[in-house]
């Protein structure tokens, strides 16, 4: 059996204190293996986001443990903890969270460029080759549209050898054609071995996953699993 990219094992998140405590998540457990891709769904405020932020190690948990390949990234300095997320966690945020003064290719490539590898231009076009934008390499942000800054942003969580991509509702800005396109890019590089995390509110999203969870109060409520073979694909979506 494969060894799972993610763990969360009984993890808790706790935001405030006393009376004003908010449980965003509450003892939620979940693996995800290398070639697997989870949807997460829920209403509003279920968790799906904070989730999300603890996998990658951009949240700390109140309680239990995460691990990205093996390591509990509570027992990580800060330092190692922003290696992993250079280096094995790629993470396409809702709002993109691009930055406006690089071009594509140096969004893409600042990772690498942060983690002191060479040729980072070389890789960073890669990525965006990838995705289908290497010809927007040298615009900014603001001469981009939606679609092309998503793919952009999917392209710097991809670069590199990650192995496990974080995607906080990707679609929600784009057109119907251009979602599923993106949708499809995750799906093939998940095929291709990273293991995936998918936050959505469309269930015909997720259907490009393999297993669907169900938040709801900071627990997971449900579980469905897909038949993603190549085969099934045009029938399940």
């Amino acid at each position: 059996m494969t060894a799972p990219v993610l763990e969360l094992d009984d993890v808790t998140r706790i935001h405030g204190s006393g009376a004003t405590a908010v449980h965003a998540l509450r003892g939620v457990s979940l693996t995800v293996a290398a070639g697997e891709l989870v949807a997460v769904m829920g209403p509003s405020g279920s968790g799906k986001s904070t989730l999300l932020n603890v996998a990658g190690g951009l949240d700390t948990v109140s309680a239990g443990a995460v691990r990205v390949e093996g390591t509990d990234l509570a027992s990580l300095s800060r330092a190692a903890l922003a290696a992993v997320r250079r280096r094995s966690a790629g993470y396409v945020f809702q709002d993109l969270n691009l930055i406006p003064t690089l071009t594509a290719v140096e969004n893409v490539a600042l990772p690498l460029e942060l983690d002191g590898r060479r040729r980072v231009r070389s890789y960073a076009l890669a990525a965006l080759e990838e995705v289908g934008v290497a010809d927007l390499a040298d615009r900014y942000p603001d001469e981009m549209s939606g679609g092309q800054q998503q793919r952009v942003a999917i392209a710097r969580a991809l670069v590199g050898e990650r192995r496990l991509v974080l995607a906080d509702e990707p679609t929600g800005a784009l057109d119907s054609e251009t979602g599923e396109a993106v949708l499809a890019l995750l799906r093939r590089r998940v095929d291709q071995g990273c293991a995936g995390v998918l936050v959505t509110h469309e269930s015909r999203h997720a259907a490009w996953a393999d297993r669907v969870v169900y938040l709801r109060d900071g627990c997971i409520v449900d579980s469905t699993a897909y038949d993603v073979s190549p085969g099934s694909l045009e029938t399940v979506r």
